[in-house]
């Protein structure tokens, strides 16, 4: 055996990095081609909030990957894909500093907890806005406000 025999099969997405410091980068991101409490790749949102500090990024300029720390990350823009989303969607607009971005958040959670409020206040490090055919994975400590636009 030897080193790539242990290897975890990855899926390379089209992704854009923008961080924290004003930086932005284009490239890949490997998302784990199998999820290990579903069937299929594992969702965006799941390998991004892995407990992980850091992910490997190959940038389109340079031949091997860098890792980035997820904290200094503010947001991961990928294809949202064609997985089904749950939940009950709620339409809203985020802001990180002066950046917006609006789009709809799935909110997948028992009936009591259905709130804009709730979903931010989970544990996860990220969360998932859909706007059209991309996915935002948006870091929480950087957003400064949620707006709720209107419910769909």
């Amino acid at each position: 055996m030897n080193a790539k025999d242990f290897r975890i099969p990855t899926i390379a997405t089209p992704a854009e990095i923008a961080c924290a410091d004003g930086r932005t980068f284009a490239g890949r991101v490997f998302i784990p081609a199998h999820a290990t409490n579903h069937a299929g790749p594992m969702r965006p949102e799941e390998w991004i909030n892995q407990p992980a500090a850091f992910f490997p990024f190959l940038p389109e300029d340079v031949g091997t990957p860098v890792l980035l720390a997820k904290r200094t990350v503010l947001v991961v823009t990928l294809g949202a894909g064609d997985a089904a989303e749950r939940g009950v969607k709620r339409r809203v607009a985020v802001e990180c500093g002066d950046r917006r971005l609006e789009g709809v958040l799935y909110i997948d959670m028992p009936e009591q907890s259905r709130r804009v409020q709730d979903y931010l206040n989970r544990p996860d490090l990220f969360l998932s806005l859909l706007e059209g055919n991309r996915r935002h994975l948006l870091q929480k400590d950087h957003i400064t406000r949620v707006i709720e636009i209107g419910q769909q």
